[in-house]
């Protein structure tokens, strides 16, 4: 879990950097030529939702994205240090963050069902559950 919360903490920071460079481009031209390469239907839903954030990503400030970014990052990496370091408080953050996308991955899930989003939902579930057993664990190992 450690690992991959760091991985995520990266994953947030490249995008918060390479966010100013992609936004030097013509992000349309961009997000159309992407849509046309994986020969996906312009006009199609998700197609079409990709090309209107491509025009609303051109008037967001990098500073702002960046600061997001870090921030997600920061708070990523203090996890990950917590979990590899077995602090009860990473556990804490573990379960209450990753919980707090389940309700929105359930909706997703409801309104657009596939494999993917069904596995994303186990998978969150399951790190909740992990993160709530080891929490009970500790507490058990603390009373005893």
């Amino acid at each position: 879990m450690a690992l991959f919360e760091g991985l995520k903490g990266l994953a947030a920071l490249a995008l918060g950097l390479g966010f100013k460079a992609l936004q030097q481009r013509d992000l349309h031209e961009l997000a159309v030529a992407l849509v046309g390469r994986l020969h996906l239907h312009a006009d199609s839903h998700l197609p079409a939702v990709f090309i209107g954030w491509s025009d609303k990503l051109q008037e967001v400030h990098p500073a702002q994205v960046l600061t997001l970014a870090l921030a997600y990052a920061v708070l990523r990496f203090a996890e990950a240090w917590g979990l590899w370091r077995d602090r009860p408080w990473a556990e804490w953050l573990a379960a209450l963050s990753t919980g707090l996308y389940l309700p929105f991955e359930l909706m997703h899930l409801a309104h657009r069902p596939s494999a993917v989003s069904a596995g994303v939902v186990l998978f969150n579930v399951a790190v909740v559950a992990l993160m709530v057993w080891r929490l009970r664990l500790r507490r058990q190992t603390v009373n005893s």
